[in-house]
């Protein structure tokens, strides 16, 4: 071969080299993938198990790739599973505020619980998991807490609103709100972790009737 084959030989790599550089993007999409595919692998068995109840390797098991993989993106189980809280309570938030206000207070609060159950049920693995971390963990647990004035704040503003217009008597705004939302919460964290609810009239349907009667009741809003 001549020196010139030679040179055109040796350039060769250089030029092989260039769909090489579009590598680093397809390892950032595989890495996204991975990271995806562990989180809805510990929402899958926290719809089932308690948080003692699996581990580093189930969720790495589910999400089809090594333990070793797991530890490239989270640094433990507890980390994995405070994303998952994360993502959880930021979804359920903006379902509990999408929802319309009616023409009056009674159509408005059917219309905000339903919101709130709804989104409560569409996420349950990963609102389990939010409300089993918050016992334990204080991170978790100001999560939830700021979930909670996100939903009072809402709902004080829907009850002033119906004092000033005379749709209902004056009350403790404050007090009674976070009554009622904490009777909402717990019928929900109870439903999706229970079966104390089986063979009562918040069994048929999603509760969303039920539980507004209660507060319509509390409010003294006439039937």
């Amino acid at each position: 071969m001549t020196a010139r084959g030679q040179a055109s030989s040796s350039a060769l790599p250089t030029v092989a080299t260039r769909p090489g550089r579009r590598a680093p993007a397809r390892r950032r999409g595989d890495a996204a993938a991975t990271r995806s595919n562990l989180l809805e692998s510990a929402r899958v068995l926290a719809d089932s198990r308690s948080l003692p109840e699996f581990t580093v390797d189930d969720i790495a098991t589910g999400a089809g790739v090594s333990r070793a993989a797991f530890y490239m993106h989270f640094e433990n189980k507890q980390a994995i599973c405070q994303e998952v809280a994360r993502t959880s309570q930021t979804a359920f938030v903006q379902a509990v505020q999408s929802f319309e206000r009616g023409p009056d207070l009674r159509s408005t609060i059917l219309a905000g619980i339903q919101a709130y159950i709804d989104g409560f049920r569409t996420d349950r693995p990963g609102m389990r998991m939010t409300f089993e971390l918050a016992y334990a963990e204080p991170v978790v647990r100001e999560l939830v807490h700021s979930t909670r004035t996100a939903v009072y704040g809402l709902w004080e503003v829907e009850f002033t609103r119906a004092v000033a217009s005379g749709e209902c008597a004056s009350f403790d705004i404050p007090l009674v709100t976070r009554l009622l939302v904490g009777m909402l919460e717990t019928f929900c964290v109870r439903t999706t972790r229970t079966a104390e609810y089986s063979g009562t009239s918040a069994a048929d349907g999603d509760g969303a009737t039920v539980i507004s009667e209660l507060w319509f009741r509390a409010l003294l809003l006439e039937q």
